[in-house]
């Protein structure tokens, strides 16, 4: 007869955080990721991945629905359906987290990356140390 064992709910859920992050490589839990989790928010994440087609872009997950957005203006892919209901969410975290996405972007990306990085507007650019301070 089976033995059931009660387990912290929270245990669950950090396994199943782990396993939604991708394949594991190794005993030492390095990953293979091809995509890197940016955000999470009302149960939707943004991810972004290393092996892409053009144009730059980030992808909304949720619900079963896998949808494409450009970084550059936040405007979602020709032919991109589902989660609509959620656009106005999505365009103001896109707004709130450009720069996040663009650095994500460009330090994902492969050296024989075809799509390349995206340019880094003044806003986003790290604050300049003033070495005589």
């Amino acid at each position: 007869m089976p033995v059931t064992i009660q387990i912290d709910p929270a245990l669950v859920r950090e396994l199943q955080d782990s396993l939604n992050l991708g394949p594991m490589i190794d005993l030492a839990g390095r990953r293979m990721l091809t995509e890197e989790q940016v955000a999470r928010f009302d149960g939707l994440s943004i991810q972004i991945q290393a092996n892409e087609h053009p144009p730059p872009h980030f992808h909304v997950r949720g619900g079963g629905a896998n949808v494409s957005f450009a970084i550059d203006d936040g405007r979602r892919l020709k032919g991109a359906k589902g989660l609509e209901r959620y656009d106005r969410n999505i365009e103001k975290w896109w707004r709130d987290n450009r720069c996040v996405l663009i650095l994500t972007w460009n330090n994902s990306r492969p050296a024989d990356c075809p799509v390349g990085t995206v340019p880094v507007p003044p806003e986003c650019q790290p604050p300049i140390e003033n070495a005589d301070a």
